[in-house]
């Protein structure tokens, strides 16, 4: 279903209320908002008591991330038959459609949506005065161990100048901090970096963060910038590293080396007008990852210091090449992921 055809239906149903759900990464929230304000625009009030509608945008990321958003969308069509669940997002939705109180809305529908949402969606982040602000969607990275390319192979980027009168809309309508995501910003065609001198010249909005920097994006212009906006940008850097081995970054097929990371927090790290805290992704068990292979890792992210390690144990997605490789390797046995787990997560500094 498209939206032209969503907005015809959901004129037809008379509905007058809606409750938006949430699964997964800060663009999933982001186009969240930007459907609920569809809604509204159609005369749709929020609403957490039996709404008319239910709006629930999927996870694909892990394998229990989507069970959980299909499970969930599964109760609410049995619990609330004479309500709507409108699903949407990057889990794989196709028999759900046999849910007579369902309607699918395909991913790449949602790129057409109203770049601008008003705090009247009533989510958890108007509340503390930050915006989402999605500038870019779909990858065609194909990292080995991810199934977002196959969920969202279509590439998009709004301009420069979308994303300004998006944000000096955001600051007319009281929002403070806009926070800029994107399923791969190394993807978004105009570059990070010029966005945010863009964000930092022509809009007034008090601060700027991210919802996560690829190491690729912390270019020289990056730099500059923390240097001379320092009260403007984020305190926090989310960098995914998701290993430091050479090895097991090629075998990843992420694109770049671990002489590139220590470049890049190097450079941070030498700010003079910032003190910096980073956080970041760790997965341990990536097939064929040896011992010596995870001590890179535990290692570098020791010498850099994170403030926050999102720690995942490798698992099989489907469609994967990191699947076919996993099929054909030596099992790393669970004792010893708990343990790898165990002590990147004991790195955090407390």
């Amino acid at each position: 279903m498209n939206l032209s055809q969503l907005s015809e239906l959901i004129g037809q149903s008379g509905a007058h209320t809606f409750q938006s759900i949430n699964f997964g990464c800060r663009v999933n929230a982001a186009e969240l908002n930007q459907l609920s304000q569809f809604l509204v625009d159609l005369g749709l009030s929020p609403e957490t008591d039996k709404p008319d509608v239910y709006l629930v945008n999927t996870c694909a990321i892990t394998k229990k991330g989507e069970y959980e958003s299909i499970h969930q969308i599964k109760k609410l069509a049995t619990d609330f038959p004479e309500s709507t669940v409108i699903a949407t997002g990057c889990a794989k939705l196709d028999k759900l459609s046999e849910l007579k109180n369902v309607i699918l809305l395909e991913n790449t529908f949602k790129d057409q949506l109203k770049k601008s949402y008003s705090p009247q969606i009533a989510d958890k982040f108007s509340h503390t005065h930050r915006y989402l602000l999605k500038v870019q969607s779909g990858c065609s990275q194909n990292c080995t161990f991810c199934i977002v390319p196959l969920r969202r192979p279509t590439l998009n980027s709004i301009t420069i100048s979308d994303a300004v009168d998006t944000v000096n809309n955001a600051v007319a309508n009281g929002y403070q901090e806009v926070v800029i995501t994107g399923v791969n910003l190394i993807q978004y065609l105009p570059g990070l970096s010029n966005l945010v001198e863009a964000l930092l010249t022509q809009t007034k909005i008090e601060l700027i963060t991210f919802g996560s920097v690829p190491v690729l994006c912390v270019d020289d212009k990056f730099i500059a910038l923390f240097e001379k906006y320092s009260s403007r940008l984020a305190t926090n850097l989310h960098i995914p590293l998701q290993s430091c081995s050479d090895k097991i970054l090629k075998l990843m097929h992420r694109p770049y080396s671990k002489e590139k990371i220590i470049s890049t927090f190097t450079s941070l790290r030498a700010l003079a007008k910032r003190s910096l805290t980073f956080s970041t992704d760790i997965i341990v068990g990536f097939p064929t990852e040896s011992e010596a292979d995870f001590q890179e890792t535990y290692e570098l992210c020791q010498q850099i210091g994170f403030a926050n390690i999102h720690v995942f144990k490798y698992s099989p997605r489907p469609e994967t090449s990191g699947r076919e490789l996993f099929l054909k390797s030596e099992k790393i046995s669970k004792s010893t992921l708990l343990e790898r787990s165990r002590k990147m997560r004991n790195l955090v500094i407390k």
